[in-house]
């Protein structure tokens, strides 16, 4: 691998490669411990900052396992994206082949990644499937005019994705000259293209190329945080640093580096912790199905507080206390569901039985509850739909082992440490949706371009104007839209003279971060002489008139084609 890519790695660069902050090694160095550790039992859980050394590290089998794993689960959850390993080595053909093949891969591997960003796979897998029909290599995208890219990622969401895909192939092919790969290997020179963080570029390098590169997203954060015993808001910068450099450990251990150069596993082990993380370790963890439960040291802490085991740690030197974990906070058990185990089962919050037992303690949550004795109703009917009281009892799971499997799962739950979100931001704007009337009877609709950066990037929209928090009343609102309509610079057509239609009730979209109320109303012009009209207009921002009928090829945000909709209704 390394000798044929090596070619490839000289023609695209022709610098040393930036320094990429987030690949520097953590203050916070976790080494070795110089014995086995008990489990730090809460609340205190009394621990030094070895304690977090990975147990994965001593355990081969445990790699070995996970590994196993994943080979079953690509098996039956099947995605497009997820193809076996290239061995360059196995490849026959020119050099210029297997750049191509390499590069195929590669693209297929980014393109996935960047869509499942904030997305559900099952929501990814047909855009992927269109995407690369489409454009199949990154030179076809590079190639693609942009308002086309926008148009196959609608209704995907988060537009400045596609937008940093389309400027990250241009950048490519611009770099790439005559190289047989036009997508480097290195992480660190993936990183030097738009929209391609570290993330992204440990995905693509280590899956399609085979490299010992680190991944960690918010799945990933969270099995290693478990498995570490670390409770920190991981997307605090003191943890992200740490899991970086456990993560980047990890992968070398599991691939042999360095005495291993390229090969599948680094692509393996970094999908099986994603894998992992996205259905089995989630935030209501089912522990019983996971193939690491044994080095994971979060479940042995709830499995020692289940097995109402004390520990036998003393209290480390002030200067050797973890510096790492904040204070866990036990009152979180009270709020978490009672059903984690059994998603199907009835949910029964605890606060509810808090209300008659107002022990809080973590003991108290783990005890193991006894058995109540059958009742007599005494309605004089029996259950014929239920089996003797004796096989029922065979049937029925232990109490003792029902309670392990929903208690020590529960505690997992609180790793990593919950932040409480932030109150969304709110904002009120009017769209103004205008009406072009030509004299044959034919309409056309003002649209214009967002800016390529920000929300919604480079989409379309009707001409919108934010509201200040004092015009808060429908008439405030409306005097707005009418000033913000008459100021439109459009040329040849006079938009002091288009008079107001009609207004719709407010359409609220939610963004991540915003709560957008749109209070949309629809004005019309009338123009005598189209020919004098010029279609597209002099920005910024661009603007243009559309037919009626093209509209539903535009690329419209979700929210205004909410609105769309609405003026469809009174067409």
């Amino acid at each position: 691998m390394r000798r044929a890519m090596a070619p490839h790695k000289k023609a695209t660069t022709s610098k040393p490669p930036k320094t990429i902050k987030a690949t520097k090694p953590s203050k916070q160095t976790i080494a070795a411990p110089a014995a086995t550790l008990a489990a730090a039992l809460p609340p205190a859980r009394v621990h030094d900052s070895s304690y977090h050394y990975p147990l994965l590290f001593g355990d081969r089998s445990a790699y070995d396992a996970l590994l196993r794993w994943f080979e079953g689960v690509e098996e039956t959850r099947s995605m497009p994206w997820r193809k076996k390993w290239i061995d360059p080595a196995e490849l026959t053909g020119s050099e210029e082949e297997l750049g191509r093949v390499l590069s195929m891969r590669a693209y297929e591997v980014w393109v996935s990644e960047v869509m499942l960003q904030q997305t559900r796979v099952s929501t990814v897998i047909p855009y992927f499937n269109n995407w690369i029909a489409k454009w199949p290599t990154v030179q076809d995208l590079a190639d693609a005019n942009h308002d086309d890219v926008l148009s196959v990622w609608k209704g995907l969401g988060y537009y400045s994705r596609a937008t940093r895909l389309h400027e990250g192939a241009k950048a490519m092919i611009a770099k790439s000259a005559d190289a047989p790969c036009a997508i480097p290997s290195g992480a660190a020179e993936l990183q030097e293209f738009p929209g391609i963080g570290r993330y992204t570029a440990g995905a693509v390098s280590s899956i399609a190329f085979g490299e010992a590169e680190p991944v960690l997203d918010g799945n990933v954060a969270r099995v290693l945080s478990r498995q570490l015993g670390l409770y920190m808001d991981v997307k605090d910068k003191k943890a992200t640093d740490v899991l970086w450099d456990i993560a980047d450990q990890l992968i070398k251990h599991a691939a042999g580096f360095p005495e291993t150069k390229a090969n599948a596993v680094p692509g393996q082990w970094n999908q099986a912790l994603m894998e992992l993380g996205s259905t089995i370790c989630t935030p209501r963890p089912r522990c019983d199905q996971c193939p690491i439960q044994g080095t994971c040291r979060v479940y042995s802490e709830g499995k020692a507080l289940f097995d109402k085991r004390r520990s036998s740690a003393v209290l480390p030197d002030i200067e050797d206390a973890c510096s790492l974990c904040a204070p866990l906070d036990t009152d979180d058990l009270a709020s978490i569901p009672d059903d984690t185990a059994n998603d199907d089962a009835p949910r029964a919050s605890k606060k509810k039985k808090l209300a008659t037992k107002p022990t809080n303690t973590i003991s108290h949550y783990f005890a193991v509850g006894t058995r109540k004795p059958n009742v007599d109703t005494g309605d004089g009917e029996d259950d014929l739909g239920s089996p003797p009281v004796e096989e029922t009892r065979k049937r029925k799971t232990p109490a003792s082992t029902a309670t392990e499997s929903k208690s020590i799962p529960t505690y997992c739950s609180l790793f990593p440490k919950k932040i409480a979100k932030k109150k969304v931001a709110e904002e009120e704007c009017v769209v103004c949706i205008v009406e072009m009337c030509l004299s044959d009877g034919s309409s056309k609709w003002l649209i214009e371009q967002r800016p390529a950066k920000g929300l919604l990037a480079s989409l379309w929209q009707f001409p919108q104007s934010s509201l200040a928090a004092s015009q808060n009343t429908p008439s405030q609102r409306k005097i707005s839209a009418q000033k913000y309509v008459s100021g439109l610079d459009l040329g040849a057509v006079d938009m002091t003279k288009a008079h107001y239609v009609a207004s719709f009730p407010p359409l609220v979209h939610i963004f991540t971060h915003l709560k957008l109320t749109m209070h949309a109303y629809r004005y019309s012009i009338q123009v005598d002489n189209a020919d004098d009209i010029e279609l597209i207009c002099k920005g910024p921002p661009a603007r243009r008139w559309v037919d009626t009928n093209a509209m539903n090829n535009e690329t419209l945000s979700t929210g205004m084609r909410k609105c769309w909709e609405l003026v469809l209704r009174t067409v």
